[in-house]
């Protein structure tokens, strides 16, 4: 508890309080990032972005499991009602979930076994398991309701980011194959 107590009253000595004030009456993201929780993957230090700028879910693996409450929910609430402009998925080197699916018996909590099962391993190497997953997961989004809506109207763009932690260095899957940024 330590840790986060002394955490918060470093953010609050040296925060923007008029800022922070500012964004008490509403939020307006352009951007929904489906990122993995992995505590080392951070959209927002990534994408040098302010608070209010990016509407982040956040799970094992940045999967796009629509047929999960939390995540309709999620995507419907940055699409339909904050009517963001962009919804990406951001994928990473050295996957922890991604790892898991090329052995998934050795998978021992019911959590991770159910989150994980429809998820495969494809490629060959982790790096190409890891990209092939993020664009299994635009195939998903473009068949949810909301999001295919969105995008056949031209209301919303569509990507997946590929960040790799070392060297530093991000890939976007544009028009069918990826190239660095």
């Amino acid at each position: 508890m330590k840790e986060l107590k002394d955490g918060f009253k470093r953010f609050a000595a040296k925060a923007d309080r008029e800022f922070y004030a500012g964004l008490n009456s509403a939020q307006h993201p352009h951007t929904m990032i489906i990122s993995c929780s992995d505590s080392r993957i951070i959209p927002e230090y990534i994408f040098d972005a302010k608070p209010g700028e990016i509407f982040v879910l956040r799970n094992v693996g940045n999967l796009a499991r629509t047929e999960e409450s939390s995540v309709r929910a999620c995507i419907d609430y940055a699409v339909r009602h904050l009517k963001v402009k962009r919804l990406a998925v951001l994928a990473h080197n050295q996957c922890g979930a991604v790892k898991a699916t090329e052995d998934k018996e050795h998978l021992d909590t019911e959590g991770l076994i159910k989150w994980l099962e429809k998820e495969e391993y494809t490629g060959d190497s982790l790096a190409e398991a890891e990209k092939a997953q993020a664009v299994r997961q635009l195939g998903k989004l473009m068949e949810y309701p909301a999001v295919k809506d969105a995008f056949e109207t031209k209301k919303l763009e569509i990507c997946a980011f590929y960040f790799n932690l070392d060297p530093i260095s991000l890939e976007v899957f544009e028009n069918g194959s990826w190239r660095n940024i």
